[in-house]
């Protein structure tokens, strides 16, 4: 590798990182705000808060690292411009093709690097969110539990909660249905309060009542505090990638072999989609290089404001093409691979433009 390459890929290496953070940065407070409630009010901890988080974070860069690439190589190279460093490397007999060479072989590697998360990383955050999720309700049930809740699925107990406070996480109005195989009626446990520890509902100041085989009641009594144990409740919770964007490209092909010809449709949406974002940071690459490099003066305020709105329009134009294309109006091809095509008519007249 030419000095003038290794100099090139060390400049920009900050840059592309502030990039990726700034636009994973705007991300990251989305997620955060939709989970304001869980942290308030639900109590979750704040180290299942930044783990979470971080089982968030792969599907963000995937689509983050191409656009931070973008505005760091606008930035860099706009720097050149500004300390005539772009006028010194034409001068020394540098030419175009010299000077993108470095650029074109990282975005390559980028490029290879977010199919990598998409098909191997991005599936296992999911399953890792949800075991996760899984995990806090299993410790937290009435995380996982709501008014006027009817349960049923709990080993020989079905359960109806009538009110649960979320200041105290008390449950109320409580009525247990304890099942026995050797007789024909259950027992019934009437309780005014409930709360939960390790895994398990608590009810205090519980009556029971127990009924023969003619639906008579036999016997009557009382419990300081009686413990129905929420495990099983828990544990059938299946732990499987529902959402299309967390599957891989081989999940989806296999899924698609289950499903009609309309039910494929948003999976060969995702499947275009998850090939040509990726591929876009190679022409972003090179059309950084070729809006901030020249023979004149300019600022960050120019990068930044040109960078936005490329970005932006590819955004608009993937998710219009992406929703028509949804919707059967037009090719699935056409709709998700057009602003890839008009990148490449733009990076085309662009690298013309500048080589003469």
């Amino acid at each position: 590798m030419k000095i003038i390459h290794k100099y090139i890929i060390e400049e920009i290496k900050m840059p592309i990182i502030f990039g990726i953070s700034i636009f994973t940065f705007v991300f990251i407070i989305e997620i955060i705000v939709t989970m304001m409630e869980s942290i308030i009010v639900k109590g979750i901890s704040l180290i299942d808060i930044i783990r979470m988080l971080s089982f968030y974070l792969p599907p963000i860069l995937s689509q983050t690292i191409p656009m931070g690439m973008f505005l760091g190589i606008m930035l860099t190279f706009s720097k050149f411009t500004r300390t005539s460093e772009s006028t010194a490397m034409y001068a020394s007999g540098l030419d175009l093709k010299t000077i993108l060479k470095p650029i074109v072989c990282l975005s390559v590697v980028v490029t290879l690097f977010i199919f990598f998360l998409q098909e191997s990383i991005i599936p296992r955050s999911f399953s890792k969110l949800q075991y996760l999720t899984t995990k806090i309700a299993y410790e937290n049930p009435v995380f996982n539990l709501k008014d006027k809740t009817f349960i049923d699925e709990v080993d020989k107990y079905n359960l109806y909660i009538d009110r649960i406070d979320k200041k105290t996480n008390i449950a109320g109005g409580v009525l247990v249905f304890q099942n026995d195989e050797k007789a024909k009626y259950p027992t019934v446990l009437i309780g005014n309060e409930a709360y939960w520890k390790e895994s398990s509902m608590i009810i205090t100041n519980s009556i029971f009542y127990t009924y023969d085989e003619t639906g008579k009641e036999t016997l009557r009594g009382d419990f300081d505090n009686k413990k129905i144990p929420l495990t099983a409740y828990f544990d059938d919770i299946d732990i499987k990638i529902k959402d299309i964007e967390a599957m891989s490209i081989n999940m989806m092909l296999d899924e698609m072999k289950k499903l009609n010809k309309k039910e494929k449709i948003p999976y060969k949406v995702e499947i275009q989609r998850k090939l040509a974002l990726p591929l876009s940071t190679i022409m972003l690459g090179i059309l950084g290089v070729l809006l901030s490099i020249g023979h004149h003066r300019s600022w960050k305020g120019t990068s930044y404001s040109l960078c936005l709105g490329i970005i932006f329009a590819y955004i608009v134009i993937l998710n219009m093409g992406m929703v028509l294309a949804s919707r059967e109006k037009i090719p699935i091809f056409l709709g998700i691979w057009t602003p890839n095509v008009i990148l490449l008519i733009l990076t085309f007249y662009m690298y013309k433009y500048r080589n003469r």
